[in-house]
């Protein structure tokens, strides 16, 4: 063979072994989306309550102080300047937390209405795939759900950042429920199965932090909180019971259907 044609041939086998690049794993890409949604979700919560922090505790300070004054002087001049002082700051520090809430606060959502179905088949398009790749399984059961049409934008929301939490807790080779139901004529309920999730900590639903010794996921606790906050802010409600037969809890998220 010339010399050009043992070229040609080599060139030819060079392009049959070289390998298409790997198409991105579709599972691999969506758990690694989850996992920044949770991270990103844990260090504006970490800001938040820093700038809380910052914004309360001068005012808190100087009432704190102000209150001591009163204690060591009783002078009718005295008390007076304590007082408007002590009220200067109970103001200041209103204000403040209104400006909080107002800057922070969530945009009311669309008033957009969905079919419960898609809501669900959207959900579990993100989810599943996610689930599998940790060796999780999703079941669904759904019952008199299609003619009910829920708001569009804060249930599916709600729905996924439970599947969220679910995947992360749920062992490899059990199963997380889904299922979804009419619960009157004005109302649909989701039932939720996490067997990898404990019950929240007392005086969960108002939003207050573990007593001292209690042990609980902060980043689990910071979802359910965000769930319920948003499940109340839709008109509906959000509860979590120990599960009735095996370990962790059944979470049921109400919501209001047209």
């Amino acid at each position: 063979m010339d010399p050009q044609g043992e070229l040609d041939l080599a060139y030819m086998n060079t392009l049959m072994t070289v390998q298409a690049p790997e198409k991105p794993d579709l599972a691999a890409l969506l758990s690694r989306l989850d996992e920044l949604r949770v991270a990103e979700r844990r260090a504006v919560s970490a800001r938040m309550v820093s700038v809380a922090g910052h914004l309360i505790g001068t005012p808190l300070n100087v009432i704190a102080g102000r209150a001591a004054l009163l204690r060591t002087n009783s002078t009718p001049e005295a008390i007076e300047e304590n007082v408007r002082r002590i009220e200067e700051q109970v103001e200041r520090l209103a204000q403040r937390i209104r400006r909080l809430i107002d800057y922070f606060g969530l945009a009311e959502p669309p008033t957009a209405l969905r079919h419960v179905s898609e809501v669900l088949d959207e959900c579990l398009e993100l989810y599943r795939p996610v689930a599998e790749l940790h060796g999780v399984t999703i079941q669904l059961s759904s019952e008199g759900v299609e003619p009910l049409r829920i708001e569009g934008s804060v249930s599916p929301l709600v729905l996924s950042t439970l599947l969220s939490l679910g995947v992360r807790t749920t062992a490899p080779g059990q199963n997380i429920s889904l299922s979804a139901r009419d619960d009157g004529p004005k109302a649909a309920l989701f039932e939720l199965g996490l067997p990898g999730l404990q019950p929240p900590p007392a005086n969960f639903d108002r939003f207050e932090p573990p007593e001292h010794g209690v042990r609980y996921d902060v980043g689990a606790l910071e979802a359910l909180w965000v769930c319920l906050g948003l499940a109340r802010r839709a008109g509906g409600g959000l509860e979590i019971v120990k599960a009735a037969a095996g370990s962790g809890v059944t979470v049921r998220f109400r919501v209001v259907a047209a």
